[in-house]
Parts: C-alpha cells; sequence; structure tokens
C-alpha cells in the first residue's frame, strides 16, 4: 500500500510552528506603505558598498574561498582569531544551525516569551521543544530564576538575546554568568549591539566558558538585510562545529565583499546608528505624552505597551495601516494583555507619518 506524501515527512515537521514571511509580501507590493514593522534599516548602502558588491560579481563564475582576510578582520574587532569566527547567511543560519549542532529530537532549548519568533520554530522542526519562560511582569527583564529553574537533563541550549527582542533590555552581567556557570551551550546573541557601542561585546565570556557562543548580524546597524551576512563567535572548536554544519560556500562573493567594505567605511554605520537613536528618542516622547508606555529602547526596535487604550493589538495594526499606510509589528498578549506593538524607525517622512498617526489615534 502506498503512503501519503504527508506520511514520509519527519513527525515533527507537521506540527512545527512556522514562521511567516507573508507580510513581506504585501511591503514589496505596497512600496508607498512604511515598513515599520520587520527591523530593517531604512537607510541603503552607500555608493562604497554598491561598487564593492559590483566588483565581486567579476568574479561570480567562482567558488568562494574561506574569506580569511575578513574573517581576520572581524576577529580583531573582538580581540578574537580568524579561527574563532564563523561565517554565515545571516544569523538566521545560525539559529538553524545551532539548533541541529547540539539538539536531537526530545531535548529542550530555554528561552524567554515573547522573543524572535524564528528560535522556537527552528528548534521544533529539530523534533525539540522550545521551553519559553515569560519576561517578568512591569520591567520585561529575563525571569532568570524560572530559566535556570526549567533546566534538566533534556536542556541541550539555552538563549539569551542581549538586548532582547522585542523588549529591548539588557539582561544584568551577574545573571549572564549564571548561565555561562551552567556549562549548558550559551547562545548569547548581540544582533543589536552596534546601536549602543558604550556598552560593551560579552565575546570576552568565550575565553573563561567554552560552552559560550555569541551570534551577529549585518542586518540591523549595517543595513544588510537583504545582502545576507552574519557570523558566530566561539572557540576554535565550537567553530569547527558551526562550520561543519553550515553548507559549503554557504555566504556569497558579492555579501562578503559588501562587509568588508562596510567594516572599512565605520563613518556609514556611525550616521546608521545616529539616524536610529535620534528617532527612537522622539518616538519614546511622543508615545509618553500620549499616555502609553514605551519601553526604552536600546536597538532599532521599540515594544510599546498600549493596553491602557483599550485598543487591541489588532485593532492599532489595522488603524495604522488603513489610516497612514504605516506597517506595525504584531506582539501577542502579555501576561494576559493584548495591545502591544512594536516599531522600527524609517525614514523621515515615514516616522513623522507615524507620529501622526499615534497622535491621531490615540490623542
Amino acid at each position: 500500500m502506498k503512503k501519503e506524501l504527508k506520511e514520509w515527512f519527519v513527525p515533527w515537521l507537521m506540527t512545527a510552528r512556522e514562521y511567516n514571511t507573508g507580510i513581506l509580501d504585501k511591503a514589496w507590493a505596497q512600496p508607498d506603505y512604511a515598513r515599520l514593522m520587520l527591523n530593517e534599516n531604512p537607510i541603503q548602502p552607500s555608493e562604497k558598498v554598491i561598487e564593492a558588491i559590483a566588483e565581486a560579481a567579476r568574479h561570480g563564475n567562482w567558488y568562494p574561498d574561506s574569506f580569511k582576510k575578513l574573517r581576520t578582520k572581524i576577529g580583531e574587532m573582538y580581540d578574537l582569531g580568524p579561527d574563532n569566527v564563523a561565517l554565515c547567511n545571516g544569523s538566521s543560519e545560525t539559529i538553524d544551525a545551532m539548533m541541529r549542532v547540539f539538539m536531537q529530537p526530545g531535548d529542550e532549548i530555554i528561552m524567554s516569551t515573547p522573543t524572535f519568533e524564528l528560535f522556537p520554530v527552528r528548534a521544533e522542526l529539530c523534533g525539540a521543544k522550545a521551553v519559553q519562560i515569560p519576561l517578568r511582569e512591569g520591567d520585561l527583564q529575563y525571569d532568570v530564576e524560572g530559566m535556570l529553574d526549567a533546566v534538566n537533563p533534556r536542556t541541550k541550549l539555552i538563549l539569551i538575546i542581549n538586548p532582547n527582542n522585542p523588549s529591548g533590555v539588557f539582561i544584568d552581567d551577574a545573571d549572564l554568568e549564571r548561565f555561562c556557570e551552567t556549562g549548558i551551550p550559551l547562545c548569547i546573541d548581540e544582533a543589536y549591539a552596534a546601536y549602543t557601542p558604550d556598552i560593551k561585546t560579552k565575546a570576552p565570556l568565550i575565553e573563561k566558558y567554552p560552552n559560550v557562543f555569541l551570534s551577529v548580524t549585518l542586518s540591523k546597524a549595517h543595513g544588510f538585510a537583504g545582502i545576507r551576512l552574519g557570523f558566530v563567535l566561539g572557540t576554535e572548536e565550537m567553530i569547527q562545529a558551526f562550520n561543519t554544519m553550515f553548507l559549503p560556500w554557504n555566504v556569497s562573493l558579492l555579501s562578503a565583499a559588501a562587509a568588508g567594505a562596510i567594516f572599512d567605511n565605520p563613518a556609514e554605520v556611525e550616521a546608521k546608528v545616529k539616524h536610529n537613536n535620534d528617532w527612537m528618542d522622539r518616538f519614546y516622547n511622543e508615545l509618553e505624552k500620549l499616555g502609553l508606555k514605551p519601553y526604552p529602547a536600546h536597538g532599532n526596535y521599540m515594544l510599546v505597551d498600549a493596553s491602557m487604550s483599550g485598543k487591541t493589538t489588532s485593532e492599532i495594526l489595522d488603524a495604522a495601516i488603513e489610516t497612514h499606510k504605516v506597517y506595525l509589528k504584531r506582539i501577542g498578549d502579555i501576561h494576559g494583555k493584548s495591545g502591544y506593538f512594536r516599531v522600527t524607525p524609517g525614514v523621515d517622512e515615514e516616522n513623522e507619518r507615524f507620529i501622526k498617526f499615534i497622535r491621531e489615534y490615540f490623542g
């Protein structure tokens, strides 16, 4: 008897959650709508980056090498060597690989909720379980005790996003070391670290704790969401494990050339960070004036609690689209309350449009 096609699939494929990117189809089809929902950088790549990509394309008929020059440059930024760096196709690839490096069906990863939704999805697609501990009520800081209490023999991975997405909160250094001390593989995700250059990277923890690795992406402050480049930092043994799991030639000549160009031009990133942070300050003030509760932003996103308005998240998002052509990020209920959303700064005109929306809708 022949089986139906779905019976050939691994069983956890059918029960895993999906990371839905359908909003991007709508956004690309409606270029006059403000894309304030996906933590993108609104400033386009510089001519230096574009020229580097174009020049690399001349060698597009060749397979890439291991990009030792680029890995050396990245390593020097963290006082590490090139063999402490694994390049990847954005941190999304790191998320997928880390699940497959450490977890088998039935294993568990401990993370917060809410969090970046791709983490639990990729864990479940390995047949593993995402154990999600709610953030503390009020300050939305990590519930460190709750997460540590959830550790058991099935725990094979722990996730700390620093600053956290979507709450924007940094974890206390002493609390972070408590996770390091468990000896369980710990991913510290520094996707948004470039927006707060005064706060030091946690890369030095790698030397003391070989179970720790860092995930970094150029999709945010550097503006490479469509160019696609990220990297993992860890011990040489950790990096070898990731390189074994990554596909060969997972990074293109074009994205590596773009990365080299922007690292050679730090003023480009500084300008993008300033644009973001200036608008974040204005967003915070405007939202607070309206009686809403914005959480301090340490990345290119701001979590807003508008539950006191009596409006649901769906009502807010629908109104922003219908009245001002502004896309905002949907955030699920937190501690049983609806009315949360997340906003990322766009270009000046789009940000003014968002401010006009919140004044009219909540004012």
